[in-house]
């Protein structure tokens, strides 16, 4: 359960994105692009820093005490307006680093080494799924030619493997059975 406060300002965000000509999803995707432009806004503000102080500090709306609320409202707006295009600005930043990342050599090349991957991935496995099928059929022909002679393949078969087609076959006493006793008692189950 979500909180009053929590709902309307969820509400004025969707509200003013939409207003805004934006719709929610646009907002969220451009939220991402922003996060991108501001992290290479980051890395660039960090190279120039001494002289980006001095720009930022006129930037910024004069938000010294207003006489009156007609005079905080403008200037919560100038503020709001000017977060905005900052929002938009980032956005747009962003959108340019995952173009040229997209553009660039070594992500096209890592793209079609991904495709060339996944195409060898699917043809190992249609190649697995047609062995086992291939091999499934093979012990159905082996179980048969098996039951039409008079071997049936417990001779191949070790004592563990022996005890545990006793066991799968209920066959009481099967622990102090020996080979032979084992290979008799299947073969009568």
């Amino acid at each position: 359960m979500t909180s009053p406060s929590i709902e309307k300002t969820t509400q004025k965000l969707t509200g003013s994105a939409r207003n805004a000509g934006r719709s929610t999803v646009a907002l969220l995707r451009d939220g991402g692009y922003a996060t991108i432009g501001a992290t290479d806004a980051a890395v660039a503000y960090a190279r120039r820093l001494g002289e980006r102080a001095e720009q930022m500090r006129g930037e910024l709306p004069d938000l010294k005490t207003p006489r009156n609320r007609a005079e905080l409202y403008a200037s919560l707006r100038e503020l709001g307006s000017s977060v905005e295009q900052r929002f938009d600005a980032l956005a747009g930043r962003g959108r340019e680093v995952v173009e040229s990342l997209q553009r660039s050599r070594p992500t096209r090349n890592a793209v079609t080494q991904a495709r060339v991957a996944r195409s060898q991935i699917k043809a190992a496995v249609t190649s697995v799924r047609r062995a086992g099928a291939a091999g499934g059929e093979a012990a159905e022909q082996a179980a048969a030619t098996v039951g039409d002679d008079q071997t049936d393949g417990y001779d191949a078969l070790t004592v563990d493997q022996l005890r545990e087609l006793a066991r799968e076959r209920d066959i009481r006493g099967r622990h102090d059975m020996n080979r032979a006793e084992l290979i008799t008692a299947l073969r009568k189950a």
